[in-house]
């Protein structure tokens, strides 16, 4: 149990130390990265919040006066543009995040592989053997398609699943409803890894592995794995952000 344990610590600690065998390429991409984390919020405290804002204190307004006035109809009248102009922007965020996402999965992934195999490209050198097709990208983006179409149906699963409020008491915890929840969460949580693995695996073979094979080789990685590396890896990086 010991040498398992150890192996685990080890392979960790090569993953993060990785990005130091490349740094003209990790560099760069870390970069971006926290450029787009800048942008993201720049645009929500920027354009978001303050239409949030209004529109709330216009609903409250709203609220508050006499349906069957003169004001009533107005205030509605002001308040619809702001709603039609909040749901756009929702809209093109969500198309913009599936963009920015693939980008940075792909990028970072394909940065990742590549070190780990020898190469040493530059973030220029990387993007050109992506662009002119040396590299593939069609395995990882069935791959990624695939898991966001699975991301989707849970999202709406989730959504017909109301999640018991921990305050109701222990029965109401327990009951068939809390325990619904509970296995969907960790279904989920369980999801989210082996697609990692799987969108990783489809970096690593884009021929062979894409789709819904790479995820069931994803299962087989983190589930038949002897010292279960790929397991632990995927979750310290997915839960360590999480907790912090």
């Amino acid at each position: 149990m010991a040498a398992k344990i150890t192996s685990c610590f080890t392979f960790l600690k090569e993953a993060l130390i990785l990005p130091t065998l490349n740094p003209k390429l990790f560099a760069p991409v870390l970069l971006l990265f926290a450029i787009t984390a800048f942008l993201d919020s720049l645009e929500d405290v920027v354009f978001v919040q303050p239409l949030v804002d209004d529109m709330g204190s216009r609903l409250i307004t709203v609220n508050s006066t006499d349906p069957l006035g003169a004001e009533y109809t107005k205030l509605t009248e002001e308040t619809e543009p702001g709603g039609t102009e909040l749901l756009l922007i929702a809209v093109s965020e969500v198309i913009v995040a599936l963009a920015v996402g693939f980008v940075k999965r792909t990028l970072f992934l394909f940065a990742a592989s590549t070190t780990y195999s020898g190469d040493r490209y530059s973030l220029a050198g990387l993007l050109r053997e992506l662009v002119s097709g040396r590299i593939s990208l069609k395995g990882p983006s069935i791959t990624i398609a695939v898991v966001d179409a699975f991301d989707f149906a849970s999202a709406v699963l989730a959504a017909l699943i109301p999640t018991p409020a921990l305050m109701g008491g222990l029965s109401r915890v327990l009951s068939v409803q809390g325990l619904v929840s509970l296995i969907a969460h960790l279904a989920y949580l369980c999801f989210t890894v082996i697609a990692l693995v799987g969108v990783a695996a489809s970096v690593a073979d884009s021929r062979k592995c894409r789709g819904v094979r790479a995820l069931r080789q994803a299962w087989r990685l983190v589930t038949r794995v002897r010292r279960k590396e790929g397991l632990v890896l995927v979750l310290v990086a997915y839960l360590g952000p999480t907790v912090v």
